[in-house]
């Protein structure tokens, strides 16, 4: 069970790495198109890299077979983490077969149903993203396109990771990962939004204010100790020491 972030804004990236689980990251050309105008597109990318440094989609945008190679190998080339995002259709899997037997990972898009699934994999993608609104917009239940898909997956050992994208609320991502999505990749809003809960809040609020009752009547005594800290941590989490607790009884 892996979360990617489905953004190219760099400060988000930065922040979510930052707590840890996120594993990978993935773009479109609509995400692209949403960060400030005139930058360098291998750059971004790069950068993204050097954030996340695990895998990152980059898709291509071409609508030759030809053109779709092409861009492919020179994405690829970029750095060893990229894995190229190629739309479902006969001419991506066909781009898909060649590319992946020359050690290119592919990552087939815009999927809506299980048999188009089924191609992908068999075509070699290293992964099949299934777009779960998008899905809905159809009228179909994504959760079952989902389930299904990873239910034959894991029948036939297929070795192609399911993506699950396009979520548009917290459901999506439960849902997503309840059916057996490997991969959810989500926007940096809803990514917040899953560390907040109310009741979270109010209970942290009650034991602080508990804790600090007690400090304010002298029920607890705190002495601070000097210990060894690397630097880094240090900076990261802008402590210079670590508390020791002892209780008084009263």
């Amino acid at each position: 069970m892996q979360i990617f972030i489905d953004t190219a804004n760099v400060e988000e990236i930065k922040e979510a790495v930052s707590w840890g689980c996120v594993s990978g990251a993935t773009t479109n050309p609509k995400i692209m198109s949403l960060e400030k105008a005139g930058y360098s597109f291998q750059e971004k990318i790069k950068e993204i890299i050097g954030i996340v440094k695990n895998p990152v989609s980059v898709e291509v945008t071409a609508e030759d077979f030809e053109g779709m190679v092409n861009e492919a190998r020179e994405y690829a080339s970029w750095d060893e983490n990229i894995v190229i995002k190629i739309p479902m259709g006969k001419i991506g899997l066909k781009a898909v077969n060649v590319l992946e037997k020359e050690g290119i990972k592919t990552n087939v898009t815009a999927i809506m149903a299980i048999n188009q699934a089924i191609l992908a994999a068999l075509s070699g993608a290293s992964y099949a993203s299934i777009f779960y609104g998008r899905v809905c917009d159809m009228g179909y239940d994504a959760f079952e396109v989902i389930k299904k898909t990873k239910e034959l997956f894991r029948l036939h050992q297929v070795p192609t990771k399911i993506i699950v994208g396009s979520i548009r609320t917290l459901l999506d991502i439960n849902r997503a990962f309840l059916a057996g999505a490997d991969i959810v990749t989500v926007p940096f809003k809803f990514l917040k939004m899953m560390t907040e809960n109310l009741q979270t809040e109010a209970t942290v609020r009650e034991f602080n204010d508990i804790w600090k009752e007690m400090k304010d009547k002298g029920a607890i005594r705190i002495e601070s100790k000097e210990r060894p800290f690397s630097t880094s941590l240090r900076q990261a989490q802008g402590k210079k020491s670590r508390t020791a607790l002892s209780f008084v009884k009263r």
